[in-house]
């Protein structure tokens, strides 16, 4: 009886212990396995949606690439864009971080008021050098005004909606330093205390980096003045086209942040008509929107659709007057402020153009050059100078 009695008793405590190490252990195993085998069979995506960017491609191997080191750099990017539920990974690590008391992830702090703030960028210093020599080249050489307009972003204007102690760069010094390079036949044009006078007023989007059309209708009213044009105390009509904007630097960081209407400014007092034609999709058009775009995630891209290599805007306008615009996304929702006031705008995105410039400044006739850029993508770019030296 003692025997069976001793038979019968439960195995100890460590024995389950033991066990359900045992068990965790296959199943952690299973499930990096399986993760692998999908990311190795998944087909790479061009692009992600929610972060408004394309994502890295497999990079090329070659001997120079792997012993400069750049090969593996450049590896680790596209693995990480291309990683399966990435969007879910972000998120999940981003919460952790916030139980931790961390507020930033990926670039961008999680600030007051329901506010995702993406931090000043160190600027490329070879590259910004190239497109500030470029700009000052084609200053000093062509008949057409050039003019810089370097939009401040929401780091520089809005501090105090920041974490307190946040480590931020001076995105004001980095623009004084560029305008000290510029020369004195660029006019540029600074709309940093325009933006400060009314930094109570919603300027910037809550979860994505871009200004909102209230921002560029005030800076417009600065601008105005610089570039000569007259009457520019027009009445608008302002119209909400949407109410559940949620932007990139929500995807990007992984928080939440408030959802933002967007607007639009529509001048009451203006008979001018136009076609916006889109010269690489060829298409043409009377309308400056794309409200399809308000059913996507991307819904910036109600203003003219996104971006795009080439843009030419033709209006009913008699003034003489041709402008270029070379620009990033910025500029989209400050263009319609624009076009009463010129005969033609060319819009171009250096990041997606490879055609002919100096062809396009003299075909087009244009009388004014408008370098219009958020402060991190012009601080950063590497295209700029690029469109201005292939032809030489």
């Amino acid at each position: 009886m003692e025997n069976r009695k001793q038979n019968t008793k439960r195995p100890p405590k460590r024995y389950w212990v033991k066990k359900l190490h045992k068990y965790i252990s296959v199943m952690f195993i299973a499930i990096v396995f399986v993760i692998t085998i999908v990311n190795v069979i998944k087909k790479d995506s061009d692009m992600s949606e929610r972060e408004n960017r394309m994502l890295a491609k497999s990079p090329a191997i070659s001997f120079d690439e792997i012993t400069s080191g750049r090969f593996m750099e450049n590896y680790e990017t596209y693995k990480s864009d291309q990683f399966i539920a990435r969007d879910f990974w972000i998120a999940f690590k981003t919460q952790l971080d916030s139980l931790c008391g961390k507020n930033y992830s990926n670039g961008v702090y999680k600030g007051k008021k329901g506010y995702l703030i993406e931090d000043a960028v160190k600027p490329d210093e070879e590259n910004l050098k190239k497109n500030i020599d470029a700009i000052n080249k084609l200053a000093d050489s062509q008949t057409a005004k050039v003019y810089t307009m370097i939009v401040p972003n929401a780091v520089a204007i809005l501090p105090d909606l920041l974490p307190p102690f946040a480590p931020v760069r001076s995105q004001e010094q980095d623009l004084e330093n560029f305008r000290l390079s510029l020369s004195e036949n660029v006019t540029d044009i600074d709309v940093t205390e325009t933006l400060k006078n009314h930094k109570n007023e919603q300027l910037y989007y809550h979860t994505d980096h871009h200004w909102t059309s209230r921002a560029a209708y005030y800076s417009f009213l600065t601008a105005a003045e610089f570039l000569g044009i007259e009457n520019n105390g027009m009445n608008y009509a302002t119209y909400k086209v949407c109410s559940d904007f949620v932007g990139t630097m929500a995807s990007t960081s992984g928080y939440t942040g408030k959802k933002d209407t967007i607007e639009v400014f529509i001048p009451t007092d203006s008979s001018v008509q136009y076609i916006v034609n889109y010269v690489e999709e060829q298409k043409k058009t009377a309308s400056l929107y794309q409200s399809e775009k308000l059913e996507s995630y991307d819904k910036y891209a109600f203003f003219f659709g996104g971006n795009s290599p080439i843009i030419r805007i033709s209006t009913t306008a008699s003034t003489g007057k041709n402008l270029l615009v070379l620009k990033d996304s910025y500029a989209n929702c400050f263009l319609p402020f624009l076009i009463p006031y010129y005969d033609e705008i060319v819009v171009i995105d250096p990041r997606y153009y490879y055609d002919d410039i100096y062809s396009e400044i003299t075909s087009q006739k244009i009388t004014e050059i408008l370098f219009l850029y958020n402060a991190n993508t012009f601080l950063e770019d590497n295209s700029i100078s690029g469109i201005f030296t292939q032809y030489e």
